[in-house]
């Protein structure tokens, strides 16, 4: 029996032992490979291992097809790829549309998304909504981008409402009470200074005379529009909303350089702060400000307030003007401070864990954007972004693939702008030669629409679907409210 035979049995035992180092190895490689797939690696075509990184592409609208070097790939969006680490010209197209185009650099083991790509039709397609007999003082739209408010020409007090979730329907016409505004002895207009949350209050400053004022528009009830300084008795130099509710408020005077808060029934009791510069606030709680109080000589003090806590974020250096914004992404805070005399603006992130981790050190900037004597700083819509902006030079970074991008815009900004503005949370738009432009935030994919009154921003539907401008009429004098389509007239 081949059991009792020790040669048989010491074979029998060799074959069995090397069957489990194959195994073993056999586990090794698999196991391996997948921690080599888990961190992007894999095996490229003459055997060599490379590492991928994960893309993600989608567009509006979708699908379009996707060419990596000029090749096409076989999914259109929105879909994922699995590239080898690189450097690619990455084209987006779509019959009837204008290509998308970008160099992208893709790291082993990464992931990029893609999601923002905005095609142009080819042939754009225009539509007549209104016309003006003259230029309309005012034009502004809510935070929604449902609701476009119009000035009526020639008047102070009387605006057309147009619901762009609707365009077909007329527009509503509103009118302030008489007496809510003071009378002017020579001259007047008004200003947008921010919508409230809810789409409907609309702060409004009214200048007149070499003075101002403040007023509380409603948009569905005109009737009850409040006069701010009537109504608390101040005569601020500015007012803001707090935490964008149509009646909390920070009022700023800056001669005696005091910021207080107020609701719309009276000022808080609580004491103003004093020797405040420059301010931004964000919820309910938080505010940004810049001072000269307890600053080194030639200085100031940038300071971030969170409830009753106050914390020093950086000194900077005196100046004719400051540049304060704050946001949250993901749930963190940033913050960016700047000068218009300086040639640095500053980003920080949750300076507030930065301060409880390292108590005795200085808290230290995430990014410094290069840009000399900045004049506008912003976050776009979806908070990924900040912008700082000189004249044609501009300095942006993005959080979420912690990426800075500095570059000098061929385009002038046609007066009376003075600064870029956001279309959307990836895209500025501006106006450049009577024309309107969009532009991704890197500088990538400009676009050049249709002839835009410069005074004026565009309206951007809420579906993106169309954009609304002003543009002059064929009657001198005379502007258009006109409506674009963003889409073919195969997707229409």
């Amino acid at each position: 029996m081949d059991y009792l035979d020790p040669k048989k049995q010491l074979r029998h035992r060799i074959i069995l032992l090397v069957g489990y180092v194959f195994v073993a190895i056999a586990i090794a490689i698999a196991t391996m490979v997948l921690l080599y797939q888990a961190y992007g690696f894999g095996i490229g075509k003459n055997g060599t291992v490379i590492q991928n990184g994960l893309t993600f592409f989608s567009s509006h609208p979708h699908p379009a097809k996707i060419y990596v070097n000029n090749e096409l790939k076989p999914a259109a969006t929105n879909t994922r790829l699995v590239l080898p680490a690189g450097i690619y010209d990455i084209k987006l197209a779509r019959y009837g549309y204008r290509n998308w185009q970008r160099e992208i650099e893709l790291d082993g083991g990464s992931v990029q998304h893609f999601d923002y790509p905005f095609l142009i039709p080819k042939t754009l397609s225009t539509k007549q909504i209104d016309t003006f007999a003259s230029a309309p003082g005012m034009v502004s739209q809510s935070p929604d981008h449902r609701w476009l408010v119009v000035q009526k020409p020639a008047t102070i007090n009387e605006f057309e409402v147009y619901d762009l979730k609707n365009p077909s329907k007329a527009p509503v016409a509103i009118v302030i009470p008489d007496g809510v505004l003071t009378r002017p002895v020579s001259s007047e207009s008004l200003v947008v200074n921010e919508w409230a949350d809810d789409n409907d209050h609309i702060l409004l400053q009214h200048n007149y005379d070499d003075k101002l004022e403040f007023v509380l528009m409603e948009r569905t009830n005109a009737e009850q529009t409040l006069n701010l300084n009537s109504r608390l008795s101040v005569n601020p130099t500015k007012i803001t909303l707090n935490d964008k509710k149509h009646d909390r408020y920070y009022l700023y005077d800056a001669a005696a350089q005091t910021l207080q808060t107020a609701t719309s029934e009276a000022i808080d009791a609580t004491p103003p702060l004093q020797h405040i510069l420059a301010y931004q606030s964000h919820g309910s709680n938080t505010l940004l400000y810049v001072t000269d109080s307890d600053a080194p000589a030639g200085k100031v003090l940038v300071k971030l307030q969170i409830g009753n806590k106050t914390m020093a974020i950086r000194n900077l250096p005196t100046s004719s003007n400051y540049l304060v914004d704050l946001t949250k992404y993901s749930g963190v805070m940033y913050v960016a401070v700047g000068s218009a005399d300086g040639s640095k603006v500053y980003i920080y992130e949750d300076p507030v864990g930065q301060l409880a981790k390292w108590p005795n050190q200085a808290i230290a900037p995430l990014q410094v954007l290069h840009v000399p004597q900045p004049n506008y700083l912003s976050f776009s819509a979806s908070a990924q972004f900040i912008i700082a902006e000189s004249g044609s030079r501009f300095g942006v970074y993005d959080i979420e693939n912690e990426k800075g991008h500095n570059y000098t815009m061929p385009a002038i900004l046609d007066t009376p702008q003075s600064h870029i503005s956001w279309m959307d949370g990836n895209r500025l738009t501006l106006v450049s030669n009577g024309k309107l432009n969009i532009i991704d935030y890197d500088n990538t994919n400009r676009q050049v629409l249709t002839s835009a009154a410069s005074q004026y921003l565009p309206a951007f539907a809420p579906d993106y679907k169309n954009v609304y401008i002003l543009t002059p009429s064929d009657v001198a004098g005379q502007l258009k409210l006109m409506q674009v389509s963003l889409l073919s007239k195969a997707d229409q």
